[in-house]
């Protein structure tokens, strides 16, 4: 069970891009109707393109940087994105279960500020690793890396994910002490 997340940026962009176009378009017709003076003159761009030539300079600049945007954002769309669903191992019943990498992060959160002498703990989900920075008052920070180390992993074990992921505890000095 994996849920990705959908690509929405590339869409955005490219919609947003269109968008402004067709706006600069219409602005430009509409005052060519009225008898003012177009926004784009479209005879001026006619005679831009009636000049050019491909092996101009800045049409292959253009070329080139409109063709990079264009398979960076094909490539946004096609390529998956990040799980957001971390599978569970399956259970004796053999039912497909996952837990959310939010859900997953509150939850080992609280666990890791149990420990006694934490005052916080900020707790990221990746695809294999879990990272723990724990907060602490206490000059004296050893014993507690291991600590919440310990309570961490036990809570990993209590949930079972799929694919065993490998836990980083870092405990630093708390600013405010």
């Amino acid at each position: 069970m994996i849920r990705r997340p959908r690509r929405t940026l590339p869409a955005t962009i490219v919609g947003l891009m269109l968008f402004v176009a067709a706006v600069v378009v219409v602005i430009s017709c509409a005052q060519l109707i009225t008898g003012g003076p177009p926004l784009v003159a479209f005879g001026t761009l006619g005679e831009l393109g009636r000049t050019t030539t491909w092996n101009d300079a800045r049409v292959l600049a253009a070329g080139g940087i409109l063709s990079s945007v264009g398979l960076a954002l094909l490539a946004c769309g096609l390529l998956p994105g990040r799980p957001q669903v971390l599978a569970l191992a399956p259970g004796d019943d053999h039912t497909a279960a996952g837990i959310s990498r939010r859900s997953l992060a509150r939850d080992l959160t609280s666990h890791a500020r149990r420990a006694d002498g934490i005052t916080g703990a900020r707790v990221r989900v990746g695809a294999r690793t879990v990272t723990v920075n724990a907060r602490t008052p206490l000059r004296d920070r050893s014993g507690l890396p291991d600590l919440v180390r310990a309570l961490v992993i036990e809570r990993l074990d209590d949930i079972n994910l799929a694919r065993p992921a490998r836990l980083r505890v870092t405990v630093t000095s708390d600013r405010s002490a």
